[in-house]
């Protein structure tokens, strides 16, 4: 089994890079809205779990990286994508642990 985990200053350098890649909050909409980090979009992980795959992920060969409040969540969607076929997804943790901004 592949690992799908990336430490958060990797990720942190991936998203500064201007790399072609989706930064991807899989908490719920409230927790989005409290606070997230900057450019990401929220799919929330019942949907990602119930196969409703937004538009935003069609690309399979596209790079995602995916987070929650702890990484727990987020791992289990990068999991869940990978085995459906999702060529380059990443859980890079939890906002809790981000040290870097927030909006």
């Amino acid at each position: 089994m592949p690992n799908l985990d990336m430490p958060q200053d990797e990720a942190r350098k991936l998203m500064l890079s201007n790399a072609p890649l989706t930064v991807i909050d899989v908490r719920t909409p409230a927790e989005f809205a409290a606070g997230h980090i900057p450019n990401a979009i929220n799919i929330e992980l019942d949907a990602i779990v119930e196969g409703k795959i937004p538009e935003t992920l069609s690309d399979k060969t596209a790079k995602f990286l995916l987070y929650c409040r702890s990484g727990r969540r987020s791992g289990i969607a990068a999991q869940l994508l990978h085995d459906r076929g999702w060529q380059d997804v990443v859980n890079f943790g939890g906002i809790l642990d981000w040290p870097y901004e927030i909006e």
